[in-house]
């Protein structure tokens, strides 16, 4: 159950599934993600994928620091095999203009088939579908988005989730669709278990 705290957001937490880890969005996190990729494609002799993977996570570590990324959630401690291809990154929206959040979110409600995904209604869901470019020319990913409002901001400020799963579109079959499917469904529990940290 890791513990996550930056200036703008109250102390919380996930429980996250066995081999998964908290990292926070720093170049020490890129560099670690680098050093350890660097080690499965060196393993499967794949030193081109090496190169790729690496421009890949710096281009995805200039886009973090604009979009006030703070934490990822990915395997850090599961075999190459068995490595799934998903990640989560934690981050900080605020309103616009200083306002509240809350046309955003009926925006969300009406434009991208947002839905609340508990039961008491404080977490925001919408997805959507993506065509990448460049490196990941191919493949698509289904972005998971989620919103939770910061207490005592009214509503001005929020921890913005967002979960990444890539999928080649060569394989447009039922098999791929349940396994993307699971996924989603595994992203949706480990947001669920999020718990603001009791005040001292």
């Amino acid at each position: 159950m890791p513990l996550t705290e930056t200036p703008a957001v109250p102390p919380f937490r996930l429980m996250l599934p066995a081999g998964w880890e908290e990292l926070p969005a720093d170049r020490a996190s890129i560099g670690l993600l680098i050093e350890r990729s660097s080690a499965v494609f060196a393993s499967q002799h794949r030193p081109d994928l090496d190169v790729e993977f690496r421009r890949m996570l710096e281009t995805a570590y200039r886009k973090m620091q604009q979009g006030r990324v703070f934490a990822l959630y990915l395997q850090t401690s599961v075999p190459a095999e068995r490595i799934l291809p998903i990640s989560m990154t934690a981050a900080v929206a605020d309103g616009q203009l200083g306002g509240t959040l809350d046309r955003q979110v009926t925006a969300l409600f009406k434009e991208r088939g947002a839905e609340f995904l508990t039961d008491d209604r404080t977490i925001v869901r919408w997805q959507a579908d993506a065509s990448s470019g460049g490196d990941l020319a191919g493949t698509r990913a289904r972005v998971i988005n989620y919103l939770v409002p910061v207490p005592g901001t009214g509503r001005r400020s929020a921890v913005a989730f967002t979960t990444t799963i890539p999928y080649p579109t060569d394989e447009d079959d039922g098999f791929r669709d349940a396994f993307v499917d699971e996924l989603c469904l595994l992203s949706d529990t480990i947001v669920s278990t999020f718990a603001w940290e009791p005040a001292a």
